[in-house]
């Protein structure tokens, strides 16, 4: 006991050159070390909905829907101040995602193949009335005060996805008391087309054409400047070329939200980022699969990228009841997860996205169950093999 006295001593007397904590920092230490030792309060803030859903059109709707874990990830309940320990290397936003709760779509080797960036949004200020005189010059004034950069930090685009790593930084104390940064898109109407929804929901277009996102944006907090944030679009519907792609994203209509409160915080400006990028198929692995045709249900494709792994399967003559369940699972039993809320169905196929295969991986075991049956009854079982 004296000796770890003098050791405790010892430590006290170490002069260190960082700066002290602030008082946010220091509370934002000591909530996410509560949450995560089980103390904290468990009773998390709901994000509420102010979209006017009886003036969506369908298609809006359908945006909305289509990716049903958007909400959970984007609203505040969701929210986990980043722990310093838990950050690979500053822009390594893809890594850094890697090691939060599962919704994001996940693959070690994904930041060994994206395309490092560092491109500066160009920012302007909130809508100018129309009345109101507009000059070039008095606009770049104006975005030259705003106190917030978004930065492009990383790329990755294969056949199946383009995933975007974002940083947003600021240069003064205003995002100090905020967990997350996210959008609080205005109502969307009747008259509101599909590429402006697409664009208020954090979409990009892609050679022109309007591509949603699996979620909304979520920048998630590193410190008191600095907040990281992933998009991931789904490009199975993209019909553009697939080389030298011109891409545009928008951000508008930012706030800033903090865990546990229903309070949003508008933060000025809108940021734009033009960029080219190319699809590299040349990474994606095709399955070679065994097992035919199982109880009606049959495994059509696996495909296999460092970012993300895709099956594809149809399923005729389903007894009623029964709750299609799949499962990937490599060779030592390990299971990897998919996305949930990400099925999609066109025609008679479903499409679910599974995380990356691990390096190395080059068989897989993929099932579907029945998940209403007591005894997760395995309906078909397939074994996928990959080049290496």
């Amino acid at each position: 006991m004296p000796e770890t006295k003098d050791w405790m001593n010892d430590l006290n007397e170490i002069e260190i050159q960082e700066p002290e904590l602030t008082e946010a920092e220091m509370q934002r230490l000591t909530r996410s070390v509560l949450q995560r030792t089980g103390q904290g309060t468990r009773q998390q803030g709901r994000r509420t909905a102010k979209t006017a859903r009886r003036h969506l059109p369908v298609w809006a709707r359908g945006l909305l829907s289509a990716a049903a874990c958007v909400i959970l990830l984007a609203g505040v309940n969701s929210v986990q101040p980043a722990m310093a320990e838990g950050i690979p290397v500053l822009g390594d936003v893809f890594a850094y995602f890697n090691h939060l709760s599962k919704g994001y779509l996940q693959g070690d080797g994904l930041t060994q193949y994206a395309q490092p960036a560092q491109l500066q949004a160009e920012s302007a200020p909130a809508a100018v009335p129309e009345t109101e005189p507009k000059t070039m010059t008095a606009q770049q004034s104006a975005a030259e005060t705003l106190p917030y950069t978004l930065t492009l930090r990383q790329v990755y685009c294969d056949e199946l996805y383009l995933r975007v790593g974002l940083v947003l930084t600021a240069s003064d104390e205003s995002l100090a008391g905020f967990d997350a940064v996210t959008i609080d898109p205005p109502v969307l109407y009747e008259d509101t087309s599909r590429e402006e929804a697409n664009t208020l929901y954090g979409g990009v277009t892609m050679n022109g054409e309007a591509i949603g996102g699996d979620l909304l944006p979520c920048f998630r907090k590193q410190d008191d400047r600095t907040f990281f944030c992933e998009m991931q679009y789904n490009l199975q519907n993209y019909t553009g070329g697939t080389q030298d792609i011109q891409v545009s994203l928008t951000f508008s209509n930012l706030v800033g939200v903090t865990e546990g409160s229903e309070d949003k915080t508008l933060l000025e400006g809108s940021y734009n980022l033009n960029f080219t990028v190319s699809e590299d198929a040349s990474l994606t692995r095709v399955g070679q699969i065994q097992g035919g045709e199982q109880n009606g249900i049959r495994l059509i494709s696996l495909k296999a990228t460092p970012g993300e792994t895709c099956i594809a399967y149809t399923a005729e003559s389903v007894s009623e009841g029964v709750a299609l369940y799949p499962q990937m699972l490599t060779g030592d039993g390990t299971s990897l997860e998919w996305v949930r809320g990400t099925p999609e169905t066109d025609g008679e196929t479903t499409k679910y996205y599974f995380d990356a295969v691990p390096e190395g991986v080059t068989t897989l075991t993929v099932r579907i169950i029945d998940k209403n049956s007591e005894e997760q009854t395995v309906l078909a079982e397939w074994t996928v093999t990959l080049p290496e």
